[in-house]
């Protein structure tokens, strides 16, 4: 097979040369305005291309690896603490943000899936924020309460969703410790 990237021949998706020059990751915090610390991995135009494919039928290959590189950045967790990914719904063959928290499980983390839902699924994709305003995610939580946990997405924009999300697990006692994704669009 080749690259995707730079379509040399590869026994992966993505070279091990590209996987090198293109997913390095560094590691930054973005506070929201709740006090929930969101750590990205990338710039969102550092890896787009490569965000773009969940939407493809290889975009879950194309996940794995950027899970299992990102978060080479993180340190083992020492205490119990699940990852909730955002919206885990896998109605379009896969969820990406499941993905995301398997990819956690090295470093401790507990995924807890299909436990955090948008009951609105309109596409936000794109969408400017008075649209996303004007029409919250409306989250539902069926999880264990009192437990720590950190929540998984692959984008951050106007951290809005992330923000319903911490309010919804709040209302759930559930001790949001932080939120990891992979790109962050504001970040230069």
């Amino acid at each position: 097979m080749r690259c995707l990237s730079c379509r040399r021949l590869s026994f992966s998706l993505l070279c091990s040369v590209c996987r090198e020059h293109y997913l390095k990751p560094e590691p930054r915090i973005r506070k929201l305005e709740t006090g929930l610390e969101v750590i990205s991995f990338y710039a969102y135009d550092e890896i787009e291309p490569f965000l773009l494919t969940k939407h493809l039928p290889h975009g879950w290959f194309i996940y794995r690896i950027l899970a299992k590189e990102a978060f080479k950045a993180l340190s083992q967790t020492k205490r119990t603490t699940f990852a909730i990914p955002v919206d885990d719904d896998p109605s379009g063959g896969y969820s990406h943000t499941a993905i995301l928290a398997k990819g956690l499980k090295r470093y401790g983390y507990r995924p807890l899936f299909g436990r955090l839902h948008a009951q609105n699924r309109l596409s936000y994709s794109g969408q400017p924020l008075a649209f996303r305003v004007q029409n919250p995610r409306d989250f539902r939580y069926t999880g264990p309460t009192n437990i720590d946990a950190v929540l998984v997405d692959d984008i951050i924009t106007t951290g809005l969703t992330l923000k319903e999300a911490h309010g919804r697990l709040l209302q759930h006692g559930v001790d949001l410790l932080g939120a990891f994704v992979l790109a962050d669009v504001d970040r230069a």
